[in-house]
Order: structure tokens, then C-alpha cells, then sequence
């Protein structure tokens, strides 16, 4: 098993830590490695988007319409 060492650790990280693994009946060294785990394991998804705007001009704008509409102060 390795160790991990970490210097500069917040006090009041640490302190919500400790309160944290309380909770969970853990030590705060297994605590740590669960956050870990479960932070390494889920892979993360991106963000649903919302859907896309409907446009009023029956046309998908070129991005030479967004540049001209961010030129003229239409953004």
C-alpha cells in the first residue's frame, strides 16, 4: 500500500473532512480514498445542452452573419 502526502492542506477542508467521514462512520484516511475512488471510477458526462434555437429567417446563419451581427453591436 502507498503512501500519499499532502502539504498545505486547508484547515477548514480538513475540518469539513473530518465531519464528513463522522458521518460515514469512517476514518478520515478512508474517507479520503472512497472520495477518491468514486471521483477516478464515474466517468464523467458532459452536460446535456439544451436543444437549439429556432431561427426566424428560415436560414442557418454562415459565420460571416454571426461576425457581421457581433460587428454591428447585434450580439
Amino acid at each position: 500500500m502507498s503512501t500519499l502526502v499532502i502539504k498545505n492542506f486547508p484547515e477548514e477542508l480538513h475540518a469539513r473532512l473530518k465531519t464528513q467521514a463522522q458521518r460515514h462512520h469512517r476514518s478520515v484516511t478512508k474517507e479520503v480514498v472512497s472520495l477518491i475512488e468514486s471521483g477516478l471510477v464515474a466517468p464523467r458526462q458532459p452536460p446535456k445542452l439544451s436543444p437549439p434555437l429556432k431561427l426566424t429567417g428560415g436560414h442557418r446563419p454562415t459565420i460571416e452573419d454571426i461576425e457581421a451581427a457581433i460587428a454591428e453591436g447585434r450580439h
